[in-house]
């Protein structure tokens, strides 16, 4: 099991956000988790990449316990978040050089070039950050996430904000790593892309995990339609 997290919770205040939430993820498993906004997606995946602490439960990182050990398991995450998790005002070479120095990639100067390449940046390794577009953003945050072979990836509303060449991208890199064996998680309201993204689908309702059902069970319009009538019920 790539990732096994068990009765996380998490409270703003006296306001629970995630509410004893059980998720695990395998090798080759895309694991798409649909919400409205506010529903608790991204402070699950936030503790999910160790980057928030819960207040209760467990949660292992390639079996390894990584609420003791956070900085032991990091090395096996891969994580897009909203905040680029980088120095804008470097360019993406440099933020990648400084990152692969950090986790001791080995042949980084050529990782570093192959990697933006694929995510299609090579025009642009030198440009500082803070000059880029969402979408280019997004791609820089995808090859940052690769860069040091992670085995779980975590990517929360990888969809948002993109135009449809990036989202075609996001679609197709996802497809890839999950050939490759990473166990990956992520978080939408889009139901067409998370459908098209995942091998297994959940809600995130007011804090609480739901298991909707497996890829092979459901269609798209299906899920769709469910998600709609969870979400109507709710208001």
């Amino acid at each position: 099991m790539r990732l096994r997290a068990s009765g996380i919770t998490k409270h703003f205040g006296h306001r629970p956000i995630v509410k004893n939430v059980d998720i695990a993820v395998d090798a080759g498993e895309v694991v798409t988790i649909f919400g409205p906004n506010g529903a608790g997606k991204t402070t699950l995946l936030k503790m999910l990449a160790t980057l928030l602490k819960p207040a209760s439960g467990r949660l292992e990182i390639e079996g390894r316990d990584a609420l003791a050990e956070p900085l032991a398991v990091r090395g096996a995450l891969g994580v897009v978040v909203h905040e680029p998790l980088a120095y804008p005002e470097f360019s993406p070479y440099e933020n990648l050089r400084f990152f692969g120095r950090m986790y001791g990639v080995a042949r980084l100067e050529e990782r570093c070039t192959t990697l933006l390449a694929e995510v299609g940046l090579s025009r642009f390794v030198h440009e500082p950050l803070q000059h880029f577009s969402r979408g280019m953003t997004q791609r820089f945050m995808i090859a940052r996430a690769l860069l040091h072979h992670p085995s779980v990836l975590l990517f929360d509303e990888p969809f948002s904000g993109l135009d449809a060449a990036a989202k075609s991208f996001v679609l197709q890199r996802i497809a890839q790593e999950r050939a490759a064996g990473k166990g990956i998680v992520i978080t939408t309201h889009n139901t067409e892309l998370g459908y098209l993204a995942g091998t297994r689908f959940l809600f995130m309702l007011n804090g609480e995990l739901e298991a909707v059902a497996n890829k092979d069970d459901i269609a798209m319009d299906a899920l769709a339609r469910l998600y709609e009538e969870r979400v109507v019920n709710l208001i």
